[in-house]
């Protein structure tokens, strides 16, 4: 199995480990190797700490709804307050998200996915209402390809499938459990983009509409088969020992239909049960804390890659034309496009010091290395 990015799709996060990132910048031999590692951790440290308090307000806010919580509390909240802590909490998450570079999915897109018949033979349906504040996330958008056997073969070989995915999808909805509102953050992998479904807890799977059709002919046909048989022999002999094989013939023939009417739905329940497994990454606290490692990982490389760009220039550089630079880089060492988030990594760095902006002319210079690493 092979998991491609999509080349026509761009998007914002960058997905290389910062230490190879680091690496491959390092050959472009910008400043000294040691401030070079200098500065890579000193900006990495800076970005740890805040983040790190970033994590502990949220799990304050979320603990009254986690519903895997093992400890106890003598604090009481009303439901103004719970409302104001689930305001709180996603009014934290969003932010924290875009910084993973995470993009929201409307509801037109879910509902487009929930009705679209999955490649598994069955339909499925989500009741909604029973959610409150349902939102869904997802970061990058690739191809699988996968040897299967398909009807175009005949099912004699295996030919390469491609189905769109997401590399990576976040879900935070509010269900009541026992009376007691609960907040569940779930976090996936490479989920296949018309089976959003499979990511709710409360889907109803039914047989489509073709296979209804084409049970209800094979079904049919055996049963009326089964009945001619039995009639038949009802009629040719009165004998106790033939009547009760030929209605035992008959039972078998109505259970072998009705078994095969569930046929498409347990493979469709196997199937999900295996995906839920091998693809879920992470939940609820757990979850806060995989979304807040990617956001501090990706403010790191936006920032280390706008600083050291600028000052490769030896000139102060335009935003448009350091965005040019960065993103041809990306390209050209490791063959992804992107469209990266030079307002953003800007944002940053002006905040941190580490260059000057000047609107006039619009052009941007950094401060030397040494007085960088002060700062930092």
């Amino acid at each position: 199995m092979n998991i491609n990015y999509n080349h026509n799709k761009l998007e914002r996060f960058i997905p290389i480990t910062f230490i190879e990132l680091e690496e491959e910048v390092n050959k472009l031999q910008i400043i000294d190797d040691d401030l070079l590692l200098e500065f890579s951790s000193k900006l990495r440290n800076y970005y740890h700490k805040e983040f790190h308090s970033e994590l502990l307000k949220l799990k304050t806010n979320y603990h009254p709804f986690n519903p895997d919580r093992d400890t106890i509390t003598l604090k009481t909240f009303s439901q103004e307050d719970l409302l104001l802590k689930e305001k709180k909490l996603l009014g934290d998450i969003i932010p924290l998200l875009n910084s993973a570079n995470y993009e929201q999915l409307t509801q037109d897109t879910i509902n487009d996915a929930i009705e679209e018949t999955s490649p598994y033979g069955v339909d499925v349906s989500v009741n909604f209402e029973e959610f409150d504040n349902l939102h869904l996330f997802f970061r990058g958008s690739a191809i699988r390809e996968e040897k299967q056997r398909t009807p175009k073969s005949l099912y004699l070989k295996k030919e390469i499938v491609k189905t769109k995915i997401y590399r990576r999808l976040f879900l935070f909805f509010k269900q009541q459990i026992d009376g007691k509102d609960c907040i569940y953050l779930k976090l996936f992998k490479d989920i296949p983009q018309s089976d959003l479904e499979m990511l709710f807890p409360n889907i109803k799977v039914k047989i489509s509409l073709l296979d209804k059709i084409k049970l209800t002919i094979t079904g049919g046909g055996g049963t009326v088969a089964g009945t001619a048989t039995l009639i038949g022999k009802m009629a040719a002999s009165l004998d106790p020992i033939a009547l009760l094989s030929a209605l035992g013939a008959f039972i078998a023939i109505i259970g072998r239909q009705v078994t095969s009417i569930f046929t498409h739905r347990t493979k469709y329940m196997a199937k999900l049960t295996k995906n839920l497994y091998f693809y879920n990454l992470d939940n609820n606290a757990g979850a806060i804390s995989h979304i807040l490692d990617m956001a501090e990982d990706e403010e790191v490389k936006e920032v280390f890659l706008a600083y050291l760009f600028i000052l490769k220039n030896k000139k102060p550089l335009s935003k448009e034309e350091l965005d040019s630079n960065i993103e041809e880089f990306i390209q050209h060492t490791f063959n992804i496009p992107m469209d990266f988030e030079i307002e953003d990594a800007l944002d940053k760095l002006i905040k941190l010091r580490l260059v000057i902006h000047n609107k006039n002319i619009d052009k941007i210079h950094a401060v030397t290395i040494t007085e960088a690493l002060t700062i930092l």
